[in-house]
């Protein structure tokens, strides 16, 4: 049986995965312009807001992947290891903001 072409696998997507494919690559189009404000010799203060924008729209983009799945594994209830619900708690506490403190840490 032949693999799926990407194009395939791409039109075949639900409508989640292809909105964040979509987050996604705004993201990359704002690395792209912060690559090109570097290279055109922009203003720092200038770059350190778009960097920031990009870190916080990348931050998003991992809050909703792992919304999309926790609501997949309550949903198929396929969270019954427990190594899996560490790995999610981790990367939740990852993805948590952090506190004054923890950054004077």
């Amino acid at each position: 049986m032949p693999k799926e072409s990407l194009i395939e696998l791409l039109e075949n997507l639900s409508p989640e995965r292809k909105a964040m494919l979509n987050r996604l690559k705004r993201v990359e189009g704002q690395l792209r312009g912060i690559q090109r404000m570097i290279i055109e010799n922009k203003p720092c203060h200038n770059i350190l807001i778009q960097l920031s924008a990009a870190r916080k729209a990348m931050q998003q983009a991992c809050i909703e992947i792992l919304k999309n799945y926790i609501h997949q594994c309550i949903a198929t209830k396929s969270l019954d290891d427990t190594k899996e619900l560490e790995a999610l708690i981790g990367a939740m506490l990852d993805l948590a903001p952090l506190t004054v403190d923890d950054e004077e840490a």
